[in-house]
C-alpha cells in the first residue's frame, strides 16, 4: 500500500511512524511507501487508487493517474456530486467506484489526524450498473477491517446526494460567517439560513429522483445539530487560502435547480458569497 501527499512534513512522518487517527476513533496504519508525486510510483502496479483530495484538485489528479500502469479501479473518497461521472469520462464506468463519507477529521500535526465525528456507516458503490458488485463488496470489507464501517450500495448516488444535502445546508453558512457548526446552529440567523438551504436542496433532490421521505428534513436538522464545535472543511479552506468545494456542493444544487426549473435563490446566493470570499482571500 502506497500513499501520495504534497505536504513534505506529513509524508515524512507517515513514512517513519505511520499515519495515526485519534479522537472519535483510535487507528494506526503503516504504508509501504509515501511519495510526493504520482510519478514516483510509475514502477509499481495497483489494484485500487483511492482519491481523497479535495474536489477542485480532481482534474490535475486524473491527469497524473492516467500515467500509471495497470487496469486499477479508481475510488472517489470525496464530497460533492457527480465526481464519479467525471472519473468515468477518463477511466470508463467499469473502473470507477464512489464512497459517500460520513466521517470528518482535521490534521493536528504531521502524521496525526483527529477524527471529530463518524455517523456510521459510509457507503461505497460502483457505477457499472452491476447487481451486487463484488468489487464494492470487497472494498467495503477492507474499509470495515480498517475500522471504518462501510456498506456496499447498489445506488451510490442515493447516498452521495443525501450527504451533499447535509453539506450544502451548513458548510457555506459556516464558511461565510466564520463559525463552527455548533455556533451556526445556535445562532438564530444562521439556523434560519440552514433551514432555507435544506428545503431547497431536498426539493431539488426530489426532482432529480431522490426522495428521502417525510421525516428527512427533521433528520437533517438533528444530524446538523450534532456536528459539534467543529469547523467544516469549507471554512478551513477559506482560512488557509485554499479553493473550496462550493462549486461541487451548492453550485451543483444550483445547476440541478436550473435543469429541473426549481428555484434555489439561497443556494445561489451562498455560492456567490463563498466564491467572493475566496477571491478576497486569494484562493479563487
Amino acid at each position: 500500500m502506497a500513499g501520495i501527499d504534497v505536504w513534505r512534513e506529513h509524508l515524512n512522518e507517515i513514512n517513519s511512524a505511520g499515519i495515526r487517527i485519534q479522537g472519535f476513533a483510535s487507528l494506526k496504519a503503516h504504508l509501504s511507501e509515501c511519495c510526493a508525486a504520482v510519478d514516483d510510483l510509475k514502477r509499481r502496479e495497483f489494484d485500487y487508487c483511492v482519491i481523497a483530495t479535495k474536489t477542485p484538485q480532481l482534474p490535475s489528479v486524473v491527469t497524473a493517474l492516467e500515467s500509471l500502469n495497470g487496469d486499477f479501479k479508481v475510488v472517489s473518497l470525496q464530497n460533492g456530486l457527480d465526481n464519479e461521472d467525471f472519473l468515468a469520462s477518463h477511466f470508463g464506468r467499469d473502473r470507477v467506484l464512489r464512497v459517500a463519507i460520513n466521517y470528518a477529521g482535521i490534521v493536528k500535526q504531521p502524521g496525526v489526524i483527529e477524527m471529530v465525528f463518524f455517523q456510521k456507516p459510509n457507503y461505497i458503490g460502483c457505477i457499472c450498473n452491476a447487481q451486487d458488485c463484488p468489487v464494492a463488496s470487497d472494498l467495503a470489507e477492507m474499509f470495515c477491517a480498517a475500522g471504518l464501517e462501510t456498506q456496499a450500495a447498489e445506488n451510490i448516488k442515493y447516498h452521495t446526494w443525501r450527504k451533499t444535502i447535509l453539506n450544502a445546508a451548513l458548510s457555506p453558512v459556516s464558511a461565510v460567517l466564520g463559525m463552527t457548526m455548533a455556533d451556526v446552529m445556535a445562532c438564530g440567523e444562521g439556523y434560519a439560513l440552514v433551514e432555507l438551504l435544506l428545503k431547497e436542496c431536498i426539493d431539488v433532490a426530489k426532482h432529480a429522483g431522490f426522495d428521502y421521505g417525510d421525516g428527512f428534513y427533521d433528520y437533517c436538522l438533528d444530524y446538523l445539530q450534532r456536528g459539534g464545535h467543529h469547523k467544516p472543511s469549507m471554512l478551513v479552506d477559506l482560512e488557509n487560502g485554499n479553493p473550496t468545494e462550493i462549486d461541487y456542493i451548492n453550485g451543483k444544487i444550483d445547476s440541478y435547480g436550473y435543469t429541473y426549473n426549481v428555484a434555489v435563490p439561497v443556494n445561489k446566493v451562498m455560492t456567490a458569497l463563498v466564491k467572493a470570499k475566496q477571491r478576497r482571500m486569494g484562493s479563487a
